[in-house]
């Protein structure tokens, strides 16, 4: 073992860089979204603001193992700050502070005579984890006045504290969970972590692959287009080159729009994105997931077709609950593949409070340490309002997610893990309805819509990830997942505050886009569609579910028979998001590349391809995150990289 302190990973200039940046660092994310409309980085697998971060540290750490090696950071400090900044970052993401914060007072806002949610439920609303204040909320919607008023202040205090507190346990129990499946996760199943080699490599003291000419080639690819688009959105003489989702010049969903029925129906959100930063993404990834991802998604746009020239007009929603299923099968495989090692560490934890040798915690504190947990999220369910057999199952399925989104980044490394309308939210009020949940549960569980709307940007996958560097790197993985409590803490702390700083000071009201107006009314009006349905448990749709659980089980039945099959049922589950209309032609470019290049090439060339990948998503992050510095700098319209 090293006598390097540095070696362990978390130390105290660790601890202290970290906590100096986590500020900044939320600033950043929120200022993208509620200053210049641009969609912030954690919706995407990989956070590039992160990545951003640990480039500049690499580069300066460069400096010092030249003039002064001692001071520089040792790669376990590298991989410790970036597990710890990605944990903070989750904060401040859209799935998690964002949406919330406009649910908490969307309803109070829009509330009136044309949508009846007065009548409907405005008063079954929990006022302990929602703001009602009208003129607290005018001027937040108006602008040009301070959270630090004491009319503001006084109305937004409580809320945000009980919310602070539920967040930080809601994120902090499943290290028990992590401790339970990381011997069988990453020791005995060997899981390839794709998401998290590049900056485990970028860590690395000798970067050998930068002399490469394949890596500059690559990166100049988004350096280029970054840089013209960049001065495009200042200087609009400059030419451009269409990227990103929204372009009307990549929309082709409006041609098959023009086509009418039956073509239509396949014609919402079908873009033909160029994202140079999901490319290389796709090209770190399996190529049956790429291919499985692209086809699927194209999959379920020939079944709209096929079902609106049947004369199907309410199946708009099938795909979701069929994914659904599938996602619940894609965690039920391996947990049921690992249910004697599961039992034997609780057996454990009721025999001996022993710790074995480098693991993070013994079984028992594990078990202690998520029970605790859950009780605790329970008791909050039961105070917002929700009854205690529909509180048990809301966060049982929330951590079934939880389970899903680790497993699924660990060994596939999906670009994005969105489970848009797959939460326990949605789910229930959809599967179960208004007759069967009763009002005040489903206004409830619409008050916790918000951080389990996609729930894109939890920390579990970056806090398993840590135990992973652990075991390539042997830093101290039990200081690390420690670490990561008061880091959960601190980053929400800091969202909520930049939140309500940027709300106040600038206005919601004046924002462009209608992103804001969206997330505060998206789930009240959901509830209202339930409530004025009234409808009986779906048996549909619960069918649809049961469908995606068994055909998940069925695909991955063929390929543990048949090693040649060509699909992951992990792309059939994923393939209905709405974030694969940006990234089914980057991931169908990904799969043709890697297949042309093992062919004719051979595998030495496929492993070349991951300096393709690094200079694809270096050489993006690095120019976009320029131009979101520039117009932060400059208070000028910022040119996004990806939106």
């Amino acid at each position: 073992m090293s006598t390097d302190p540095r070696s362990a990973g978390v130390t105290l200039r660790v601890l202290l860089l970290a906590a100096v940046l986590v500020p900044a660092n939320a600033y950043c994310v929120l200022f993208m979204p509620y200053e210049r409309n641009i969609f912030d980085p954690t919706l995407v697998a990989l956070f590039w603001n992160v990545l951003f971060l640990l480039g500049v540290l690499r580069a300066i750490n460069q400096a010092l193992l030249r003039w002064r090696p001692r001071a520089a950071f040792s790669r376990a400090e590298l991989l410790s700050l970036w597990v710890l900044l990605a944990v903070a970052t989750s904060g401040a993401g859209m799935d998690s502070m964002q949406c919330t914060f406009m649910t908490m007072q969307g309803a109070a806002r829009f509330a009136g005579r044309e949508n009846q949610w007065d009548e409907l439920f405005l008063d079954r609303v929990p006022p302990a984890f929602t703001v009602s204040d009208e003129d607290a909320l005018d001027r937040l919607w108006a602008g040009h006045s301070s959270i630090f008023d004491r009319g503001n202040l006084r109305v937004w205090i409580g809320p945000v504290a009980r919310w602070w507190v539920f967040m930080t346990v809601l994120w902090t129990a499943p290290i028990g969970l992590i401790q339970l499946l990381r011997k069988r996760w990453v020791e005995n199943e060997k899981m390839g972590f794709p998401i998290v080699q590049l900056p485990q490599d970028l860590s690395m003291e000798r970067l050998r692959w930068l002399n490469q000419p394949t890596f500059w080639l690559a990166a100049a690819v988004p350096v280029f287009i970054n840089l013209l688009n960049g001065l495009h959105t200042y200087h609009p003489v400059v030419p451009s080159i269409p990227t990103a989702m929204f372009d009307p010049r990549l929309d082709l969903g409006r041609h098959l729009v023009g086509l009418g029925r039956p073509w239509s129906a396949a014609g919402g959100m079908l873009f033909t994105c160029f994202y140079p930063f999901i490319l290389g993404l796709g090209l770190l990834l399996p190529a049956e997931l790429c291919l499985s991802m692209w086809f699927f998604f194209l999959m379920w746009r020939v079944e709209m077709v096929v079902a609106a020239w049947l004369g199907f007009n309410q199946v708009w929603d099938a795909p979701y609950t069929v994914s659904a299923g599938s996602y619940l099968a894609l965690i039920g495989f391996p947990l049921w593949a690992a249910r004697r090692h599961l039992w034997t560490l609780v057996a454990r934890a009721f025999q001996s409070s022993r710790r074995d040798p480098g693991e993070p915690l013994s079984p028992r504190a594990a078990v202690a340490l998520f029970a605790t947990g859950f009780v605790v999220l329970v008791w909050f369910g039961r105070t917002a309002g929700l009854s205690l057999p529909v509180a048990v199952a809301f966060f049982a399925q929330y951590f079934l997610m939880t389970l899903i989104i680790g497993r699924i980044r660990a060994e596939m490394g999906l670009p994005t893990h969105e489970l848009e309308r797959m939460g326990p939210t949605v789910l229930q009020g959809t599967l179960l309805g208004p007759q069967a949940l009763g009002l005040q549960n489903l206004t409830s569980l619409t008050v916790f819509f918000g951080f389990t709307r996609g729930m894109r940007n939890i920390p579990f996958p970056h806090q398993f990830e840590g135990l992973h560097f652990a075991d390539r790197v042997k830093l101290d993985g039990r200081r690390l997942l420690l670490a990561t409590v008061p880091f959960i803490a601190l980053g929400l702390g800091w969202a909520w505050f930049w939140t309500l700083f940027l709300s106040y000071n600038r206005g919601l009201g004046t924002y462009r886009g209608p992103f804001h107006t969206w997330f505060a009314g998206e789930a009240w009006n959901q509830l209202a569609g339930w409530l004025n349905t009234n409808a009986p448990p779906a048996k549909g749709r619960i069918g649809a579910g049961l469908l995606g659980f068994a055909l998940y089980w069925a695909v991955m039945t063929v390929r543990t028979r048949w090693l040649a099959w060509p699909l992951h049922p992990a792309g059939f589950a994923l393939s209905t998001t709405w974030y694969m209309a940006h990234m089914w032609l980057p991931m169908l470019l990904a799969w043709t590349l890697k297949t042309l290049t093992s062919r004719w090439l051979g595998l030495s060339a496929v492993r070349g391809l991951r300096l393709v990948a690094y200079g694809l998503i270096l050489g993006d992050v690095g120019t976009g995150a320029f131009w979101i510095i520039y117009a932060m700098v400059r208070h000028v319209p910022a040119y996004a990289f990806w939106q």
